[in-house]
């Protein structure tokens, strides 16, 4: 029975209902897009770890993103395949170099990337493929998803009119050879990949023997917890514990701790903490959510609290019939969770266009997960029971001595 009559208060007024939706789905379009954002940021800063082939990483514990990742002897590397639980131990050279554009000869900063074209570090059988037309120092694979300011032959995107085009990375002369499409992090609009030899060309800063990260492939991933406790025993270093802490009782146990060790989870987990809790970037996004559901209490408490007002001298009827206060409690609420259904459905429509939109036009990943259409709609209804809820101040003030 409180359904229907919350419906009949709704339908009652159409043009003020009309506005209550609309205002309804104005701030859950802000709250998907917020959120959508935040996804993106999360998605772009791990998609070239999603896109490495390893169960164990080896990195610098001065580690600090992705394009800041330090280095390590590639000794450690040598060490870890003796190991019989490993069945791969890569080394994989990662930086940011300097690109000079084909077309108009500006200097951008380029993702770089170096893998051994015979035992590349990647997922994708696709990328391998590709990899394996890096016979020679001096040639490049390139992204396609790199953004038109890197100088694509056809202006708008990197295509197979981009084959064979020289140009220069770093201080050197290069050929791109081939295109991929993996994605370019947070760090830079552009990514390429090449050689070890062909990375320390474009990097002269790094050597062979200074390895970005090792990629550990093991016979039996569940086994990675005592693969690394393994390790740490041969490299004569301090166990640390997932979150890279240690306290040994004395200091200069430190002395040989030249590498980390992470396991897959741990290592997007890291980088996800870094990008959306430590930088500005995420900060932003997650205080957009809030500041949306702010401006969707507000909105809808001000459609409740008029539509309270307006019909103030029904609502003493009803107290005047024997229908106490949790009744019509019931029935603000109840129509608290329609309005927040009715501008969820026109909210998920606009949302989804501009997602696409924004994708095409910034490269960025937007994804409307299950996740965020689940977390939006709970979001939703909690922000207009929340108005509601406020409202029902100006409810309890009926009284039926107002019929008289």
């Amino acid at each position: 029975m409180n359904t229907p009559l919350a419906w009949k208060n709704l339908v009652h007024n159409k043009v003020r209902t009309a506005i209550g939706v609309a205002g309804v789905s104005f701030a859950v379009i802000l709250i998907f897009m917020q959120l959508g954002f935040l996804g993106g940021i999360i998605k772009t800063a791990t998609q070239i770890y999603d896109a490495l082939d390893f169960d164990l990483m080896l990195r610098s514990p001065a580690y600090l993103h992705l394009t800041e990742a330090r280095s390590f002897p590639r000794s450690r590397l040598h060490q870890s395949a003796s190991l019989s639980e490993v069945s791969h131990a890569r080394p994989f050279y990662l930086g940011l170099s300097e690109w000079q554009a084909p077309t108009d000869g500006e200097w951008r900063g380029i993702i770089t990337m170096g893998t051994d074209p015979s035992n590349p570090g990647f997922l994708s059988p696709v990328i391998c493929e590709e990899i394996t037309k890096l016979t020679d120092l001096r040639f490049v694979l390139l992204d396609t998803k790199s953004k038109p300011e890197y100088g694509p032959a056809a202006g708008n995107k990197f295509s197979s009119a981009d084959i064979g085009v020289e140009t220069t990375l770093g201080p050197q002369r290069i050929r791109i050879v081939g295109l991929i499409e993996l994605g370019t992090g947070m760090a830079s609009n552009g990514a390429c990949i090449t050689t070890p030899e062909g990375y320390v060309r474009a990097c002269p800063w790094q050597t062979i023997e200074d390895v970005t990260f090792g990629l550990l492939r093991l016979r039996d991933p569940a086994s990675a917890e005592s693969v690394r406790a393994r390790l740490y025993q041969l490299f004569s270093i301090p166990q640390v514990d997932s979150l890279g802490s240690s306290s040994p009782s004395d200091p200069a146990q430190y002395t040989n701790a030249d590498v980390e060790i992470l396991t897959r989870e741990e290592v997007l987990q890291r980088e996800e903490f870094r990008w959306v809790h430590e930088t500005p970037l995420g900060q932003i996004f997650t205080l957009g959510v809030w500041v949306a559901l702010f401006v969707g209490v507000a909105i809808v408490y001000q459609v409740l609290s008029s539509d309270i007002a307006n019909m103030m001298s029904e609502y003493a009827t009803l107290k005047a019939m024997g229908y106490g206060a949790k009744y019509l409690t019931q029935v603000v609420l109840s129509q608290s969770v329609l309005l927040a259904i009715f501008g969820y459905v026109p909210s998920l429509l606009v949302s989804w266009v501009l997602y696409r939109v924004v994708e095409a036009l910034s490269g960025m990943p937007m994804i409307l997960t299950p996740t965020i259409l689940i977390t939006v709609l709970l979001l939703s209804i909690f922000m207009c029971v929340l108005s509601g809820v406020a409202a029902l101040r100006k409810l309890y003030q009926a009284d039926p001595v107002d019929l008289f």
